[in-house]
């Protein structure tokens, strides 16, 4: 879209987003219900859903465990809605725009802005973060770029969701999954850790300027206060992107790069992380396609581009 219609839409939809609670696999309840919601049907027979396009989610221990107590075979969607599984992680969603038509920079399918879903960490990562990190500035931490679509309005932005999307066709597309935050933490103490090979009293200053904390401090934070956000970063940030896609935009065709066709046509020269656009996707469910979303083809540059790609491919949902 242009960056003067995402505007008007993240004014209408408020930049200040809601709070997100997220656990585990959560997303396969919300995909299911989404599921169930798109039959119509207030209550299904979980039979049914085993035969939907989220069958593989019924192979998974956490779905098997909290769906089996339900012994007359049947969910409703309040059941789906109130499927918690444990203490769940908190953040806040904000909204901002990506880019300025320029592709080769913007590493955009179209020539055009995406809409930017901004993954925020709350209060109780931060006091973890003040503590052990010390950052030298708080409003711009060690662990942030702002050359990134990351929150620069006091939150600070674990990860975040890149979307292109076209209304009158009812289409979404995830341009990308990605953070620096876990990153640059993972690397900083590597780095401090193989300078302490050969001074054993380095600090983690000398690595990363902005770290104002010591070497115990970097650790604990790195591979504890950091540790459930490792775990569940990626599919908690397309959980959400999904459900603004399919709640608040109310689109549902959703379309997700493939790691070749992807690269190809946001002209990508670099390697990204492969697993976000293999794994990640067929773990939510997608399939492959080479149908191409309508309205990429609807646009001049993209088509050039995509004639240039042999046999271009996508990952799709429809909910």
């Amino acid at each position: 879209m242009n960056e003067k219609d995402i505007k008007e839409i993240i004014a209408c939809l408020g930049d200040e987003r809601r709070l997100f609670y997220y656990y585990k696999d959560r997303y396969c309840f919300d995909l299911l219900r989404y599921e169930l919601q798109k039959s119509n049907q207030s209550v299904c027979k979980l039979s049914q859903l085993k035969q939907s396009q989220f069958s593989q989610f019924f192979t998974k221990k956490t779905v098997k465990n909290t769906l089996a107590g339900y012994g007359n075979g049947e969910i409703n969607i309040e059941q789906l809605v109130s499927c918690w599984l444990e203490k769940p992680l908190l953040f806040t969603l904000t909204l901002s725009s990506w880019g300025e038509g320029d592709r080769g920079w913007d590493q955009t399918s179209r020539n055009q802005s995406n809409l930017v879903l901004q993954i925020n960490f709350t209060g109780e990562h931060l006091d973890d973060y003040r503590k052990l990190i010390k950052p030298k500035d708080f409003s711009c931490g060690p662990f942030e770029s702002f050359g990134h679509p990351i929150n620069d309005q006091g939150r600070h932005t674990m990860a975040w969701v890149r979307l292109d999307f076209n209304l009158e066709t009812n289409e979404a597309l995830i341009e990308e999954v990605q953070n620096d935050w876990l990153r640059e933490a993972n690397s900083a103490l590597k780095r401090l850790e193989a300078k302490r090979k050969n001074n054993p009293n380095a600090k983690p200053s000398q690595v990363w300027s902005d770290i104002g904390g010591d070497y115990a401090g970097l650790v604990e934070y790195v591979q504890n206060a950091l540790k459930p956000y490792q775990q569940v970063w990626a599919e908690a940030s397309l959980a959400a992107a999904i459900q603004l896609i399919r709640e608040e935009l109310g689109i549902t065709t959703i379309y997700y790069h493939t790691y070749e066709t992807g690269k190809k046509i946001k002209g990508i020269w670099s390697n990204p992380p492969r697993s976000l656009y293999t794994k990640l996707p067929k773990q939510f469910g997608f399939k492959r396609t080479m149908v191409t979303p309508e309205f990429l083809t609807m646009d001049k540059i993209s088509r050039r581009y995509l004639k240039a790609i042999k046999q271009p491919e996508w990952f799709v949902m429809r909910l």
